[in-house]
């Protein structure tokens, strides 16, 4: 097993060596001196959270994992100093903004060689490794296993990651079984990490921590004067937007788009795209960025465009909608997270790509989502701008179901206490 290891180690430095420039310079140059230091397992000694708490480092790679576990962070963080670790820029941001007021120091995740690993956890000392999800680093894993519990929460295996591991069972057998707890979303998820070699007795089926979110009233000031119904379009990706403009512009009635790209370096592509569709549309449309929105802001036309350039605000705009549409899901990405909008008792359309999200088929029989391909956007759209009465039996069956699976962050958190001494 150690001769396995070291070949995924080198395999890991070659890919990383080729990666490296472009990951580095991608960054903004305010956070590339960080990002590298930190990718290399050097903190800085006053970064070192000075306390006589216990330590804990979970790891969740990107916004949606964050936002998953903020409730299990919040609620370890009373009695446990939390190193939160990230990938993404966009997930740094918007774990700073979330725990700001908590026991919390946010990192990004070392590269996974040995060094850098060994480095994070000789500065930080953590009592325990909680890895969201599916983030399975090898080497992390090993070497924090051998000196305390390693735990997987809301942890999933999709389809595409299940056939990959399969092909590589001699590597993930050994590596699953370092692992002391796995708390799974589903049964499925249970019967894939068992069949790739998992103890059957470490793995629990606690739900889906997403159900647990927790989103803020924002009252937003120019929220009355946009026209009705609102239509967002939230966490999309290309060529979504274009999809998703097309068929509204087609629906010819009064009403609002707002569209919120899923990453922010799409922001001004986006905007482009929204002023070129309405510079071809032989319509009065009004266009706006969120940012620029000030709070006396009325709309020029009854038809408009909202483009949202900021992050971490969807979850409370969906409360402004009337019809919400899950970005990711017309397109081959398996889709973004659905309930957000059902938190808020919105009616929500998807397109055929939500295999991220497997419960969305609990959903679809309880008749409290709509699935469609492209083809039909404009059919749906225009049925439920129409029937207001329509969109709040979905909104509220969708509420319902999620109300029924809420509470995995407290069956995680009753199975943690049991392997964290």
């Amino acid at each position: 097993m150690q001769a396995t290891f070291l070949i995924y180690s080198f395999l890991y430095l070659i890919v990383l060596i080729f990666l490296l420039p472009f990951e580095y310079f991608k960054r903004p140059a305010s956070l590339r001196k960080r990002w590298i230091r930190e990718k290399f397992g050097f903190f800085k000694k006053n970064e070192q959270i000075e306390t006589f708490k216990p330590k804990i480092w979970i790891h969740a790679v990107s916004v949606g994992e964050v936002v998953a576990v903020s409730r299990l962070i919040k609620e370890l963080s009373s009695k446990c100093e939390i190193i939160l670790s990230t990938i993404t820029d966009t997930g740094q941001k918007i774990a700073n903004d979330r725990f700001k007021n908590y026991n919390v120091k946010v990192i990004y995740i070392p590269f996974d060689i040995p060094f850098a690993i060994n480095k994070a956890l000789k500065h930080f000392k953590p009592l325990a490794v909680i890895l969201t999800e599916t983030e399975l680093w090898p080497n992390l894993i090993r070497i924090a296993s051998k000196k305390m519990p390693v735990i997987l929460v809301n942890g999933r295996m999709s389809d595409k990651s299940f056939n990959g591991y399969s092909k590589i069972k001699f590597f993930m057998k050994p590596l699953l079984k370092r692992l002391t707890l796995l708390c799974v979303q589903e049964e499925q998820y249970k019967e894939r990490f068992f069949n790739l070699g998992a103890e059957e007795q470490k793995i629990h089926i606690t739900g889906n921590m997403k159900f647990d979110i927790e989103l803020r009233e924002i009252h937003f000031p120019w929220e009355n004067a946009i026209a009705q119904p609102v239509i967002l379009a939230g966490s999309t990706h290309e060529p979504e937007e274009e999809i998703i403009l097309d068929a509204f512009l087609k629906l010819n009635i009064t009403g609002s788009l707002i569209i919120a790209p899923r990453h922010p370096e799409r922001f001004q592509a986006v905007e482009t795209l929204i002023k070129r569709k309405i510079s071809e549309s032989s319509r009065e449309i009004s266009f706006s960025k969120l940012t620029e929105m000030p709070s006396a802001f009325s709309f020029k036309s009854s038809t408009s465009v909202v483009l949202v350039d900021q992050m971490g605000i969807l979850g409370s705009l969906y409360r402004i909608c009337d019809i919400a549409i899950i970005g990711g899901s017309f397109i081959a990405h398996g889709g973004q997270n659905p309930l957000e909008p059902a938190y808020w008792r919105k009616p929500i359309i998807c397109g055929p790509f939500m295999y991220n999200f497997p419960f969305i088929e609990e959903f679809l029989n309880h008749e409290a989502c709509i699935m469609i391909d492209k083809a039909s956007l404009l059919e749906i759209l225009k049925e439920l701008a129409e029937n207001s009465e329509l969109r709040q039996t979905i909104g509220n069956r969708a509420y319902q179901l999620f109300l029924n699976k809420s509470g995995a962050t407290e069956k995680t958190l009753r199975l943690i206490e049991k392997v964290i001494p």
